[in-house]
């Protein structure tokens, strides 16, 4: 069995903003720590991590890594993407207004946005009965909030136009997550997934899902990411890092013998980041929440985290 890992975190944002408003503070020290635990915890080898921060990290360095440890992944191999920045939603079909289904996305140092469609296209060649693919994303899709932006706290998700915002709460009703790599042909079960769309003051979305729709079989996938459609994902100065991947530095802190369920990660996550939170975020943003989630491949949630899979389950 051989991991590999593609390690993203980008501060940096200027290319694609250049008032440097939408500039972060801690996803390149979260990318790094990440990268070390990979090999402390996990066993991964320096040399089977393709790390990216910053303006490396653009959308076809990414893209290239992720396909290279996808395609000559074997059975029993595990590919992992990790990546910490900002997230944005992009509509379906970008030539029609009236469009319903929305892609959440991860914003890279430079060109397009990267939605579940390319990776999808990345994992089309991969056996997800025999390879474990799991992506880990500490970012959100939920817009708004620049007004917190400061040195203190901030949400890693790039602020809607007033136009896209009005257009999401008229016409969402179903969302595709990053990082599920549901084939194009499969986007049917996930339809309508979404209602109840609407503004909030801060210029976030809040929405109400079917959470009978988390977990899709077909998903190429495993997906961990630092919130609810509906939430944000935060950033502190007092812990250098977000709050996602600080409870995962905590979790992971020495090598993994046995590794724990994603099940497990994940119980463990909400409660680390429901602390993280009370701490640091809640005294400035009282009606702050941020609770992970797992989605993609619904019956390997009981397998160990980041690790092979140990058995193929039947038709």
């Amino acid at each position: 069995m051989t991991k590999r890992a593609v390690v993203v975190g980008i501060n940096d944002y200027s290319i694609q903003d250049p008032t440097l408003e939408s500039d972060l503070s801690w996803s390149v020290a979260d990318a790094a720590a990440f990268y070390h635990t990979l090999i402390d915890a996990f066993g991964l080898r320096p040399e089977d991590i393709y790390y990216y921060a910053d303006r490396q990290a653009t959308r076809a360095t990414i893209l290239r890594a992720l396909s290279y440890i996808t395609s000559i992944a074997e059975p029993g191999d595990v590919a992992v993407f990790y990546y910490s920045g900002h997230g944005a939603r992009v509509r379906a079909d970008s030539g029609h207004r009236d469009v319903d289904s929305y892609y959440e996305a991860l914003v890279p140092a430079s060109g397009d946005y990267l939605t579940d469609w390319d990776f999808a296209r990345i994992a089309d060649g991969l056996h997800p009965e025999v390879c474990n693919f799991t992506l880990v994303i500490d970012a959100c899709h939920s817009g708004g909030l620049h007004d917190t932006d400061n040195t203190v706290t901030k949400v890693r998700s790039l602020r809607y136009a007033d136009e896209l915002r009005d257009l999401i709460c008229a016409r969402l009703r179903t969302l595709i997550p990053c990082g599920i790599c549901l084939p194009t042909d499969r986007h049917a079960e996930l339809a309508g997934n979404v209602s109840g769309v609407r503004p909030r003051d801060d210029g976030t979305i809040d929405l109400d899902e079917d959470l009978d729709r988390v977990l899709v079989r077909s998903s190429r996938s495993t997906l961990l990411s630092g919130c609810r459609y509906d939430e944000s994902t935060w950033e502190s100065s007092a812990i250098g890092h977000g709050l996602l991947t600080q409870a995962l530095l905590e979790t992971f802190n020495r090598s993994v013998v046995t590794p724990p369920s994603y099940r497990e990660v994940q119980a463990g996550l909400r409660t680390s980041v429901q602390q993280l939170m009370t701490k640091h975020i809640r005294p400035g943003h009282p009606d702050a929440t941020q609770t992970p989630q797992l989605r993609g491949q619904d019956n390997r949630m009981d397998e160990g985290f980041l690790d092979g899979w140990t058995f193929t389950p039947g038709p």
